[in-house]
């Protein structure tokens, strides 16, 4: 399995090197491998291979080959996975007293609100577009989902804008899943003619 760290990251982490300090970068990082990781384990426990993890801003980014091909239950597994790894997180940092839980305590809370958005492709997006999805309809529901995003991120755009500068931080991850979920629009169809010829190799 690869994986890499999406350049995104660099500019994210600098900024906040610069406003936050060093010490709340190495606590979202960690916190993002741990989200990650969850993925991973949940990936690896419903059969699933993993042919590589990019870390985002929010979470990170796992390449399933066939993925859509798993059962829905299994892919709302995997997709709740992080959110389990990063609410297992948050549980501890409150029933554990340590030097600089509150800063764990606020960022796992804030992964945990932004992953479980309604869009895709954070994790609660992922398991409502599954649980969507009727008999043959995963693509064509997916499709909808994508609009349904675009169109959410866009007025979230719009409403951050008005707060600017101190939304910047917000505007710039909003921003990044706007352009994510326009760029997996524009390959939608691709992605379902190259998912149906290995399905048909398959059988």
């Amino acid at each position: 399995m690869k994986f890499r760290l999406h350049p995104v990251l660099l500019p994210f982490f600098l900024f906040l090197i610069v406003v936050d300090g060093l010490s709340v970068y190495v606590l979202i990082f960690l916190s993002l491998l741990i989200h990650e990781a969850g993925h991973l384990v949940a990936a690896r426990l419903a059969g699933m291979r993993v042919r590589s993890c990019t870390i985002m801003p929010y979470g990170g980014e796992l390449i399933i080959p066939n993925r859509n091909l798993a059962s829905k239950k299994a892919r709302i597994f995997v997709a709740l996975g992080g959110p389990l790894a990063t609410g297992l997180l948050l549980l501890s940092a409150m029933l554990i007293p340590f030097p600089g839980d509150a800063h764990v305590i606020r960022i796992q809370v804030a992964l945990l609100v932004l992953n479980l958005l309604p869009i895709l492709p954070l994790d609660g997006g992922q398991v409502l577009c599954v649980l969507l999805e009727k008999g043959g309809s995963a693509y064509r529901t997916r499709e909808l989902f994508l609009v349904h995003s675009i169109l959410f991120l866009f007025v979230a755009c719009l409403l951050l804008a008005f707060s600017l500068p101190a939304t910047v931080p917000y505007m710039l991850l909003a921003l990044f899943l706007l352009i994510q979920n326009i760029s997996a629009f524009r390959f939608r169809k691709y992605e379902q003619a190259y998912a149906e010829l290995k399905q048909k190799q398959l059988t």
